[in-house]
This record gives C-alpha cells, sequence and structure tokens, in this order.
C-alpha cells in the first residue's frame, strides 16, 4: 500500500487494523449512564466486543469511507450492525 494518500495517524493505524482482518461496525448501544440509545462506530481487531480498538471512531471511519478504502460487508450485518471491511 504504498500509492495512499495523505492520511491522519489514526487513520493509518486503523488501516493497519483493517488489512489484518479488523472491521469497523455500525452498532447500535446503550449509554449505561444516560439509557439512550444510539448509533456508534467502532473499530474491532476481530468479531468479539473485547477487541474494541479505543481511540478511533467515527471520525476515522468517514476520513478511511471520503478515501474509498471502505466498503459494507453484507454478509454479517443485521438490523442493529452494519460491518464494513476493507476494499479489495
Amino acid at each position: 500500500m504504498t500509492n495512499l494518500p495523505k492520511m491522519s495517524k489514526r487513520a493509518e493505524a486503523a488501516l493497519e487494523v483493517l488489512a489484518n482482518g479488523g472491521r469497523f461496525v455500525n452498532r447500535l448501544e446503550r449509554n449505561s449512564y444516560t439509557g439512550r440509545e444510539q448509533f456508534r462506530k467502532r473499530l474491532q481487531r476481530t468479531a468479539a466486543w473485547s477487541s474494541t480498538v479505543p481511540g478511533i471512531g467515527a471520525a476515522t471511519f468517514f476520513e478511511l469511507e471520503k478515501l474509498g478504502l471502505l466498503v459494507r460487508d453484507f454478509a454479517g450485518g443485521s438490523s442493529v450492525s452494519e460491518p464494513y471491511k476493507l476494499a479489495a
């Protein structure tokens, strides 16, 4: 991946995780403090909840999506979860 456009350090870190089989997930989550449910974008190393990468979220997701590096993964989605993977 030498012909990549200029991007932030977080986007570079996310790209590394995605290249190793990670994925972004837009998932409905409940805030334990307020009880409010919202969609959140999380970068995950694997499919497990505990593998969420801290500090990388929506801004990085939109940066990579704008560059055309993310595509929707229709194999593992549901009505409350949309996975995205690295574009081939």
